[in-house]
């Protein structure tokens, strides 16, 4: 399977749950979504292209990454409440100082190529999340290429399914700084894919996903790679 590994910052970035409106909260990491959105933004495809783009060629994605802290901000906007226009208020969540290395794998190196192209000279802006949290890349790596072998060690990172019984801890306490937090993994239910009617799009599918945050070991293996002693899986 080939490969290339995007490293890229952003000072903060949000990404919602979809269905939580007046109090917006981030999920750790950018799913497998916002990935393929932002590949669209360094294509310059809209999302259901890049959708279409991603299932055509068989292509994945993997992530890990690490931020620094999160926040809460607070954001005006208006509805209509009976027949009148009212103005309201939210709170959305953002996560701050993300680093993130982001891999697209296929058995296509043509497609491969592909992306290493776009990234280096994307057709719009990349962002994390809103359009307001610029993403910046910091690194673009050669292609390469790797076999598919069983992966269980995982940390920071988003695995595919629930594994909330299929995991143990395998945190160090002794070499964790004092002011870490730490977080057990979280499984949310996420769309996976979509239906597209003109400029309307809908729901098709969701999955699960696991977000990992300190270190765990898998009880029952999956397949993945091995990069940098880091085991990615694929989404």
């Amino acid at each position: 399977m080939f490969y290339v590994e995007i490293r890229a910052y952003a000072p903060t970035a949000s990404f919602r749950i979809p269905e939580y409106h007046t109090y917006q909260q981030t999920l750790p990491l950018p799913p497998m979504t916002t990935l393929t959105g932002i590949l669209g933004a360094a294509a310059g495809f809209d999302f259901q292209q890049a959708m279409t783009y991603k299932k055509e060629n068989e292509l994945y994605v993997g992530v890990w990454g690490y931020h620094t802290g999160q926040y809460k901000d607070l954001w005006k906007y208006q509805k209509i409440k009976d027949k009148e226009v009212v103005s309201a208020v939210l709170t959305r969540e953002y996560i701050y100082d993300l680093k993130l290395n982001i891999y697209f794998f296929c058995y296509k190196k043509d497609v491969i190529k592909n992306i290493k192209n776009w990234f280096s000279n994307p057709r719009y802006a990349l962002t994390a999340g809103s359009s307001d949290d610029l993403l910046k890349i910091k690194y673009i790596s050669e292609i390469r290429q790797k076999e598919l072998c069983p992966i269980r060690n995982f940390s920071n990172t988003i695995i595919p399914g629930n594994h909330s019984k299929n995991y143990k801890s395998d945190i160090k306490i002794e070499e964790m700084p004092l002011m870490r937090d730490v977080y057990l993994p979280q499984v949310y239910l996420l769309p996976s894919d979509f239906t597209f009617t003109g400029s309307e799009r809908r729901t098709k599918e969701r999955k699960p996903y696991t977000f990992v945050d300190t270190p765990i070991r898998l009880e029952k293996p999956l397949e993945g790679l091995i990069i940098d002693n880091r085991e990615i899986a694929l989404l």
